[in-house]
């Protein structure tokens, strides 16, 4: 199967870093597209969740946001991988991802796994599973 539209959640950690190097080795093997998805949600409290969005805060996720993807598209770029980034305010991630995923015919998202088990992964929850379990395309999720 060859993907030509790679979708890459992306939120800063080495979960998804090594999601989009996995990307980086499919797009240049079937000559695919990537792109770089982040969801900005605002502040977070252990006992509120996500609160009232601040526009500071904002700014903040955003500016740190670009710092951590400009260095993906350099990557991308060196390699003649066409990327593109696209960075969004939201509160479910989920339904951001698979909503990006829809309207921009995606083939594949490679979405990084935090691994989480038992208990965390029942009160956190697992974006990745929600994606794989959401998506019309086909989900790889890396460990």
């Amino acid at each position: 199967m060859v993907f030509e539209n790679i979708l890459v959640p992306y939120d800063g950690t080495n979960f998804s870093n090594r999601a989009f190097r996995k990307a980086l080795g499919i797009a240049k093997k079937d000559n695919s597209k990537i792109t770089v998805f982040t969801v900005i949600e605002g502040e977070y409290s252990a006992i509120k969740g996500y609160t009232k969005i601040n526009p500071q805060t904002i700014k903040k996720q955003q500016d740190a946001a670009k710092k951590y993807i400009y260095n993906l598209e350099q990557t991308a770029k060196s390699l003649n991988i066409p990327i593109s980034v696209k960075i969004k305010q939201g509160t479910s991630i989920v339904k951001e991802i698979v909503s990006l995923a829809n309207s921009k015919k995606t083939d594949l998202i490679v979405i990084g796994s935090h691994g989480r088990t038992g208990l965390n992964k029942l009160i956190l929850g697992s974006v990745a599973n929600s994606i794989a379990q959401q998506a019309k395309c086909a989900v790889m999720v890396v460990k």
